[in-house]
């Protein structure tokens, strides 16, 4: 089966570390998907945050030297993650916590 060149998926470069990468996929599954790779096979696009959009070869596999940054989804999500950090200091009462 030949996959269409319109079909892609969607990654977010979690973290990097000792020259490898760790990506997860972005969508709905639970739990997500999560990948490990050489950091020198993103190139320039090996950044903390960086939403990727990976089109897919004829039998599905990612192709990673195709990816693409999606800038409007990474600010996206980096705007919902500080919303989320303001609600959560909000419920926050300060103090020590004594075990």
């Amino acid at each position: 089966m030949c996959m269409s060149e319109h079909e892609f998926e969607v990654w977010v470069v979690d973290s990097l570390g000792d020259g490898t990468a760790v990506l997860v996929e972005a969508g709905d599954k639970e739990p997500p998907s999560l990948i490990e790779m050489s950091a020198d096979l993103l190139g320039s696009l090996a950044i903390e945050g960086a939403v990727l959009v990976v089109p897919l070869g004829e039998v599905g596999e990612p192709l990673w030297d195709k990816a693409k940054r999606d800038l409007d989804t990474e600010r996206a999500l980096k705007a919902e993650a500080e919303r989320l950090l303001d609600r959560l200091q909000e419920r926050d009462p300060g103090g020590d916590i004594v075990l």
